[in-house]
């Protein structure tokens, strides 16, 4: 009998361990990452420092790999106006290149010969009033140095409308939860000018009513600008956009197993991350017959699911104190993940603090140094927030990411 329970205990034990949700089969050479403005120079930190799991990257919004540096969690001014502004970047992308060489030659980051095959999306509007367009130009030359350039697709503005067609700092959709046009300015400019919704120095402050930097870009008889779909086609080739997401194939996940050294939820956002992560697993991918691409989608600054913002006037939410929820990983890419048989991972960032003066007030992704301890690492395989994302795709790969239904009302 004893021997019928430890051989019953050791074939649990080798089982993926899954909760209520699929086991999806992962193409290991078709996963690739992308991210929107701090998520933009996140995901330029994990390809380049795990080449070796990711092949391809998209960056919206943001700027190259390295931008702030070795500076300190105090110098957060001069970082802004480095990696923002791109006031004392270096825009020859020279300072990044020589550091990323002599990291691979460390073995902090993998070897960079993995990156000449790769592909490369690059989206840096030239009305960006965040992030200095030339920092996405630094970008394109970082990665001119380690690839074709036939792999990389640079963009400042849509090809498809022109130069005329502003688009403001964020991830122009197709789809968006609380632009609705209620106003002149919106209806002619539709993703422009920039969303002010903590931002008050910026221009036209009252007729932005959009959720946190994504913007509904449907402009009269044009369909509206895709982003995403973009992104996609250049990583992965043709895509289709047939289906629509569906809420059953959502799921989440716990983030704390995948960082170290952290053992509470508390613990977790005091390191601005967050306690759940989301995944979309369309219906091709549920069955683990078939081995499916893999994208890696990371938000950007104020648009982790806890954060709060105020509707502007004109907006359907004027004056609504509003919770930006699920808008990034569910509107965004999900559509085209089901019509493409794309798994999708969401990994979420936390604020750490509120005031302008602490660490990470709005939930950004990692690209400076929100510790003194983390001044040599955060850009390297040893980055904590580098770590856990890389540990969530291992996991996927190896069916060890245990995903669980999110309940619906």
């Amino acid at each position: 009998m004893r021997v019928v329970i430890y051989l019953s205990l050791y074939l649990l034990s080798a089982l993926p361990v899954w909760a209520d949700g699929p086991a999806p089969k992962v193409d290991a050479d078709q996963i690739t990452v992308s991210g929107v403005s701090s998520g933009a120079f996140m995901a330029q930190q994990l390809h380049v420092a795990y080449s070796d799991i990711f092949s391809g990257m998209g960056s919206v919004a943001g700027g190259p790999f390295f931008c702030a540096q070795n500076m300190a969690p105090d110098q957060i001014d001069t970082i802004k106006q480095q990696c923002m502004l791109g006031l004392g970047a270096d825009l020859t992308a020279a300072t990044y290149i020589a550091k990323a060489k002599a990291l691979s030659v460390e073995g902090k980051i993998a070897p960079l010969e993995n990156l000449k095959d790769d592909r490369i999306f690059i989206f840096n509007s030239q009305n960006d009033q965040v992030i200095n367009p030339l920092l996405g130009n630094a970008s394109r030359l970082f990665y001119n140095t380690f690839m074709e350039t036939d792999a990389i697709k640079a963009w400042s503005y849509i090809p498809s409308y022109g130069p005329l067609y502003p688009v403001a700092h964020g991830m122009p959709t197709t789809k968006s939860r609380y632009d609705r046009y209620q106003n002149f300015s919106d209806r002619a400019t539709p993703c422009a000018p920039s969303n002010a919704q903590q931002y008050p120095w910026f221009p036209n402050p009252l007729v932005r009513g959009n959720d946190p930097w994504i913007y509904h870009c449907n402009f009269g008889f044009l369909p509206g600008y895709d982003l995403g779909k973009d992104i996609l086609w250049h990583l992965y080739g043709e895509v289709k956009t047939t289906k629509t997401f569906k809420d059953a194939n959502l799921y989440k996940f716990d983030q704390l197993p995948f960082v170290e050294n952290v053992t509470t939820p508390q613990e977790l956002n005091n390191h601005g991350i967050g306690t759940t992560g989301y995944a979309y697993v369309p219906d091709g991918c549920t069955d683990g017959t078939k081995s499916c691409k893999t994208h890696v989608a990371l938000h950007g600054c104020q648009q982790f699911p806890e954060w709060q913002f105020t509707g502007k006037v004109g907006s359907a939410k004027a004056g609504e104190k509003v919770t930006f929820g699920e808008s990034f990983y569910k509107y965004v890419y999900n559509d085209l993940a089901e019509s493409n048989d794309i798994i999708m991972i969401y990994p979420q960032a936390h604020n750490i603090g509120t005031e302008e003066s602490d660490p990470n007030p709005y939930g950004c992704w990692a690209f400076w140094a929100f510790s003194e301890d983390e001044r040599e690492t955060y850009y390297t395989r040893d980055g904590r927030e580098m770590k856990m994302i890389a540990e969530m795709v291992r996991a996927l790969k190896s069916q060890r990411l245990h995903l669980s239904p999110i309940p619906t009302n």
